[in-house]
């Protein structure tokens, strides 16, 4: 289905936005915090790089860990996605869309947040509102580390094989001989890491041995023999893996708290549900309770509560089975069931249609001597409630690989990098070896490091490529989390407690957007890789209510903090071990624009 959809971005200030109405059937969060926070951080301080002069001509260095004020300040926007388990993502840009076709006004919206442009084809025409933060840009970090670990691993292999002082390399013959040798041993174990780094392939049948049975035995009993061996299996399966994918691991934990917890005779579909969330990978089931076909369902039992309410013998199962049995309710009932994970006794999908249509057969039938209007208005806000209150969220396994690091590890240009690189690693050490009579370890390390990467510069370049829409951060979105006192106030800089949210951004040298690649100077081809460490911490105190901003917006706030490395030479007493990068701090200030807990459920 081809359709155009005119975008509408938004490049400063929130008064447009803060009338973004909430979906008609939307509504299915748990974290008092879900929906989309929009905000600035206006950064106020910074460290300072350059060693100045006192009154006498003696160099004070500064403390680089301390940021100092600034004499002007400078803004960032920040765009954060709470989902329904309280799960915080930085995103780069977002858009606000109407999934109703041919929808105007507040009655005909049904509006969904998508990060991804390739979806834009699936809504309906339209002059949709699109938030962007010109100051937060990143790459699949993924893609270019397993490219990484492929250039590391050749590297120190090449090493141990080039400086064995038994090595002869005196004649051409020699030479060549060696770097055939070396080539042989590097490409299989390369070949072999290039084939882990397709998580996706492993963790998929890590899955098919975590079956059903295995399932059942662990919800009999925790000390049962699967969890000690599913636990080596996962274990070895992150270990494996280029960025340590511990997806396996965690979800034997994951099963077994799940079954903990559980009420009595509630520990199978505990531990079921929590596998088949899991291996959800796809996120169906979050974006099936909050897609259109779960809100149609809302709004067409609503409508048909009235009529059922009034009929002649009517009980509360009576009403329910007019609910379940309308057009919209029994399209949502067949889209759940392929949103089951077949492996598994998923009952999530259907839990969640039983427990919103339960609740609202529940309304229409203790109000069933009231008006059509009031019984219709009662029973759709019961379901709106339920799906709120009581339909579960599954924590999202953050550590997913997206379609398109997918698509990149399986790609031929990737898995012929092993065969590119053994031969590059096997000519640059044993020419370092062969050429330079004071070589050293390092020096063939270097030679050999370099000369791989070089031999992968293409596949650098798609690698950088590779799109990620979301950035998860770790730790609490929440009102007191964090420490926000400003570093200058503390007595050492490492006073400062753990933080409320913190991650990671990531540009590779090779992105399209990296600010030092220049397409059109020659010299400037590449740009530097550029991390930045970013953490919010939040004033207040656990368990205070966001402030309200205004009408239906809440407002948090708090400390902003950043060090940046890549712009400048490592500070500190030790950069080489703990480098400290640029460090800016500042106070951010977020406002809840809209309370749809999933992206992208179309």
């Amino acid at each position: 289905m081809g359709r155009t959809l005119a975008m509408r971005t938004i490049p400063g200030g929130l008064a447009a936005l803060t009338m973004v109405l909430l979906p008609r059937a939307g509504l299915g969060q748990a974290s008092p915090y879900r929906g989309l926070w929009v905000g600035t951080a206006t950064l106020r301080a910074v460290n300072e790089v350059a060693v100045p002069l006192d009154e006498n001509n003696v160099p004070v260095a500064p403390d680089p860990r301390v940021p100092t004020p600034t004499a002007d300040a400078a803004e960032v926007r920040l765009i954060i996605h709470v989902n329904g388990a309280g799960q915080a993502f930085l995103l780069k840009d977002v858009a606000i869309v109407n999934r109703a076709e041919g929808g105007s006004g507040a009655a005909g919206q049904d509006l969904a947040l998508v990060t991804d442009p390739r979806l834009y084809a699936e809504v309906p025409p339209q002059a949709a509102m699109r938030l962007a933060s010109a100051a937060f840009d990143f790459g699949e970090a993924r893609a270019t580390g397993a490219l990484d670990a492929l250039v590391e691993e050749a590297a120190r292999r090449a090493t141990a094989f080039a400086t064995n002082p038994a090595l002869d390399v005196a004649t051409e013959a020699q030479r060549v001989a060696a770097r055939n040798t070396l080539a042989a041993q590097l490409q299989p174990v390369l070949e072999t890491m290039a084939l882990n780094a397709d998580v996706a392939t492993s963790y998929g049948g890590f899955l098919v041995d975590f079956n059903a049975g295995v399932v059942d035995a662990i919800a009999a009993s925790t000390s049962a023999p699967e969890v000690a061996a599913f636990t080596i299996q996962g274990t070895a399966l992150r270990d494996q893996s280029v960025y340590g994918d511990s997806r396996g691991l965690d979800l034997v934990r994951a099963v077994v708290a799940a079954v903990g917890a559980a009420a009595p005779g509630d520990a199978g579909a505990a531990a079921h549900n929590t596998a088949a969330a899991f291996a959800d990978v796809d996120n169906r089931y979050q974006r099936f309770i909050a897609g259109q076909d779960f809100g149609a369902m809302i709004a067409a039992a609503a409508e048909a509560a009235p009529g059922a309410a009034a009929a002649d013998g009517a009980t509360r199962d009576s009403i329910l089975d007019a609910m379940r049995g309308t057009e919209a309710a029994d399209a949502a009932i067949t889209l759940g069931l392929q949103t089951k994970i077949q492996a598994y006794d998923d009952t999530r999908a259907a839990g969640a249609i039983d427990a919103v249509l339960g609740a609202m057969a529940d309304a229409a039938w203790s109000n069933r001597t009231q008006t059509a209007s009031l019984i219709r208005e009662r029973s759709a806000q019961a379901g709106r409630e339920a799906l709120c209150n009581q339909v579960a969220r599954y924590p999202l396994p953050v550590l997913t690989p997206t379609p398109d690091y997918n698509a990149f590890v399986r790609s031929p240009a990737f898995q012929g990098a092993a065969a590119a690189a053994a031969a590059a690693a096997a000519a640059g050490a044993i020419d370092e070896r062969a050429a330079n009579p004071l070589y050293t370890g390092l020096s063939v390390y270097g030679a050999a490091k370099v000369a791989v990467a070089e031999a992968l510069r293409s596949v650098y370049g798609a690698a950088a490529r590779v799109l990620r829409t979301e950035l998860p951060l770790e730790g609490i979105f929440a009102a007191g989390s964090g420490d926000p006192r400003a570093v200058s106030e503390l007595p050492e800089p490492s006073d400062l407690g753990p933080p409320g949210l913190a991650g990671g951004v990531y540009l590779p040298a090779d992105h399209p957007t990296n600010p030092f690649r220049h397409r059109r100077h020659p010299d400037h081809v590449s740009g530097y890789d550029i991390r930045r460490e970013i953490r919010l911490d939040f004033d207040g105190a656990t368990g205070d209510a966001p402030e309200p901003a205004g009408f239906g917006v809440d407002r948090l706030r708090g400390t902003y903090r950043e060090a940046i490395h890549g712009l400048h030479k490592p500070l500190g007493p030790a950069p080489e071990t703990a480098p400290i990068g640029l460090l800016t701090e500042g106070r951010f200030e977020l406002n809840r624009l809209s309370g749809i807990d999933t992206l992208n459920a179309l």
